[in-house]
């Protein structure tokens, strides 16, 4: 068993010298460092005695793959066995340590993939153990064997003779046929992290009673990636580096290459001061030292995301130490990248990182590695300033699309959500020259209109929606009025089946007895309601003359029997349409010339009334126009104008919601 780094005597007296991953190679699996949980199920299947009769042992290199196998091996074959801790001293252990076990075969796939191999090998596992409990089969890097190995292989490997045990042990896994992965127990070897490893080191050194720098030990195991075996071959530089007497971190970067960290930290820094002379400068030193142009920019591109993930950690202790972890950094440059990242933005230190790792792949493929090096770290300060995609995407607001408009109808509806507190309105700064003043809506007046529509629009969407955008001049459970306006007459027009749905909409509404102006109506419905009980002879006179006067005029049913009334019925629809373009209740208005503007008549001398849909749409126009305000005093956005960009915010379309 190893202790320390005693070397092993030669039978002249001589010490004969062997490598430290072969001297320090496990012997049981209390040895085994980093792999507890394939540690954990061998010794669960040992000690229930119920062993299968293949394994396969998977992962990275010198993760302890064939050391476990052999381990097995012994724990299996141990005149103690099965057992979890070999003996280490009967003649199978000290054996199979030895790779000298008749009954233990050690088979390099990479140099037997034929089938040919695999025909003796089946033969040689007819027969019984010649002195073990057990015949195992040792196939390495298994992966490398040919198709018709595995083939001849697979019988043999489901249904082996029951003294027989195989142990496969490859790096790539998804290189092994399924119908072989289907028929052995699969370990997985994953990659040891770098604290135990530096702590193995660390234990191993202190057995030798040599001093070492725990920075050194950090530095090996962040550079050995996993594997213990690379981890102590650099170990072993290092040590000649210090003639086996002292570990230094001096030492540990000069034996692992690591001398352009200082040209990587330069260039980081040039990068976030925008140091354009700072980064050609150190360009120019990796030209006159020869170190590799692609080696290098992957080494500054691992320092920006090593700022990334400390930046993502935030001030959180928790985090931070978990950060730490992850990075394997050493506390110098820990404290090194946080100070100079601080004031980049995440995009900024994403961008960098992906413009250096390519960079580092394309200066490969180029003869003028140091022109491109110097494009690709220009092309990096450029980025510097970049705002991440969650920065730039809170300055877009989900909702209706609305701008300024001036005509009258938005006016009337500012001000009724402006005096919200007031039970009137005035209609003074949109009535037209020469209007009159009328009767003026107030807030319980929409909002007894706005339940109305509510209870049609159960029945009648269309309907609904032709009311909403009807111009309202007054509402009581007396009576209603709709503004004698051009676009009534296409809003205010009812059929006879939306007739029965407004009518019984009212009466749902505690309104059977209302008044009605201003609306069309077909002229039998109009007869049937004016014919209702309670009404007075006058109020009857006055319905019927206006109702009917509205629906012989507009509608569709009636048939005149005139000229002149087809000619006043196409004047008041083209007055209608034309009034649409002009104050399009569905979109912008259309911008006119001074000219047209002097040229129009007044539409009507009484008050131009309001609509639900005027209102809605100036109180969402009010809302994006706070909400406009609000993000313009973002100081993101303060910071973008202050670089001279133009900055324009617009709202997503409704159906963009989703999106």
């Amino acid at each position: 068993m190893f202790e320390g780094f005693a070397e092993t005597p030669r039978q002249n007296g001589s010490p004969e010298y062997q490598v430290l991953a072969r001297r320090t190679r496990p012997q049981n699996f209390a040895q085994l460092v980093g792999q507890e949980p394939a540690v954990k199920a061998i010794e669960g299947m040992i000690e229930s005695n119920r062993i299968p009769h293949a394994f396969l042992f998977t992962g990275t290199r010198g993760t302890g793959k064939t050391s476990s196998a052999r381990i097995l091996a012994k724990s299996l074959c141990c005149e103690n066995g099965p057992t979890l801790t070999p003996c280490q001293t009967c003649t199978h252990c000290v054996q199979i340590t030895a790779c000298a076990h008749e009954d233990v075969f050690e088979i390099d796939g990479a140099s037997h993939t034929g089938v040919d191999n695999i025909r003796e090998l089946r033969e040689s596992a007819r027969f019984f153990p010649q002195s073990s409990r057990y015949k195992i089969f040792i196939i390495d890097e298994v992966h490398m064997l040919s198709i018709g190995a595995f083939n001849a292989l697979l019988k043999t490997l489901e249904e082996p003779p029951p003294q027989v045990i195989f142990i496969l042990a490859t790096t790539e896994l998804h290189k092994v046929p399924v119908t072989v992965r289907s028929r052995c127990m699969i370990l997985s070897f994953r990659k040891i992290d770098p604290q135990s490893i530096a702590q193995h080191l660390a234990h191993l050194l202190e057995k030798d009673r040599i001093p070492c720098a725990p920075d050194a030990l950090q530095l090996v195991a962040r550079e050995a990636k996993g594997s213990l075996r690379d981890a102590l071959s650099l170990l072993e530089q290092v040590l000649a580096l210090g003639q086996h007497k002292t570990v230094t971190l001096d030492a540990a970067r000069a034996a692992l290459s690591v001398m352009g960290e200082g040209l990587c930290q330069n260039l980081f820094v040039g990068i976030l001061r925008k140091d354009s002379q700072l980064c050609l400068e150190t360009l120019a030193e990796i030209d006159a030292s020869s170190l590799d142009y692609g080696h290098i920019l992957e080494l500054t591109a691992q320092l920006y995301r090593s700022a990334l993930v400390l930046k993502q950690a935030g001030n959180d202790a928790s985090r931070r130490s978990r950060a730490n972890e992850l990075l394997n950094l050493l506390p110098s440059e820990i404290e090194f990248v946080s100070r100079e990242s601080e004031n980049a933005s995440v995009a900024a230190l994403i961008e960098i990182y992906r413009t250096l790792a390519q960079a580092a792949r394309d200066v490969l493929r180029t003869n003028a590695q140091r022109a491109w090096a110097e494009v690709a770290v220009m092309d990096c300060i450029s980025r510097t300033e970049w705002l991440s995609a969650e920065e730039l995407l809170g300055l877009v607001s989900h909702g209706q699309k609305f701008s300024k408009s001036n005509d009258k109808t938005h006016q009337i509806a500012g001000n009724l959500l402006q005096n919200s507190a007031n039970n009137t309105v005035s209609f003074a700064p949109a009535t037209p020259a020469g209007a009159t003043s009328g009767s003026m809506p107030n807030n319980s007046m929409l909002k007894d209109f706005s339940q109305l529509v509510s209870l049609i629009e159960k029945h009648s969407v269309q309907l609904a929606v032709k009311l909403k955008h009807a111009k309202l001049t007054s509402f009581t459970a007396q009576k209603l009025v709709f503004s004698d306006c051009p676009e009534n007459k296409l809003f205010a027009q009812l059929t006879e089946t939306e007739a029965n749905v407004f009518f019984a909409a009212l009466d749902e509404l505690g309104c059977a007895h209302c008044q009605l102006e201003g609306i069309g109506l077909p002229a039998s419905m109009a007869k049937q309601k004016l014919s209702q009980p309670g009404l007075d002879n006058s109020t009857q006179s006055e319905r019927s003359s206006g109702l009917n006067q509205r629906s012989t005029a507009t509608h569709p049913n009636s048939t005149p029997n005139t000229s002149a009334a087809k000619s006043r019925t196409a004047s008041r629809t083209l007055e209608a349409i034309q009034s649409l373009s002009r104050e399009d209740p569905f979109g912008n208005r259309t911008k006119k010339s001074d000219d047209q503007k002097k040229n129009e008549t007044n539409i009507s001398s009484t008050p131009v009334g309001v609509s639900l849909a005027s209102v809605e749409q100036a109180d969402e126009a009010r809302k994006w126009q706070t909400r406009q305000a609000e993000l313009r005093n973002r100081p993101i956005v303060k910071k973008l104008e202050s670089l001279g960009a133009e900055i324009e915010v617009l709202p997503l379309k409704v159906k963009d919601r989703s999106h």
